[in-house]
């Protein structure tokens, strides 16, 4: 042991009772899930950011940027990225349908 180096203690979860809001409610649900996964020297900046939310020093777009980047390197490898879903109209449907039973019929 060496004599000038304080212990680290692991930061303990903080709850908040007086903010019954749906948003705060929904962001402290996703501090404590990310609080669970990730090692302790990661769980002390958790804190500090859901503690700023509670004050009104951040807004939720920062908080969740905050809680994915450190929950990144815990649970999974790649941010969340949106898939883009091509639809057709009814009548070009119909069209590729009609066309497809078409060609269907004379190659076979």
């Amino acid at each position: 042991m060496t004599e000038g180096v304080p212990e680290e203690k692991t930061p303990e979860k903080l709850t908040f009772t007086d903010k019954i809001d749906f948003k705060f409610t929904a962001a402290y649900e996703a501090y404590s899930r990310a609080f669970d996964a990730v090692e302790s020297a990661v769980k002390k900046d958790l804190n500090d950011a859901v503690t700023k939310l509670h004050d009104g020093k951040m807004d939720y777009g920062l908080f969740y940027n905050t809680i994915n980047q450190h929950i990144q390197g815990a649970e999974r490898g790649g941010s969340f990225r949106r898939a883009r879903i091509e639809g057709q109209r009814k009548q070009e449907y119909a069209k590729d349908e009609r066309k497809r039973g078409r060609n269907e019929r004379y190659r076979g």
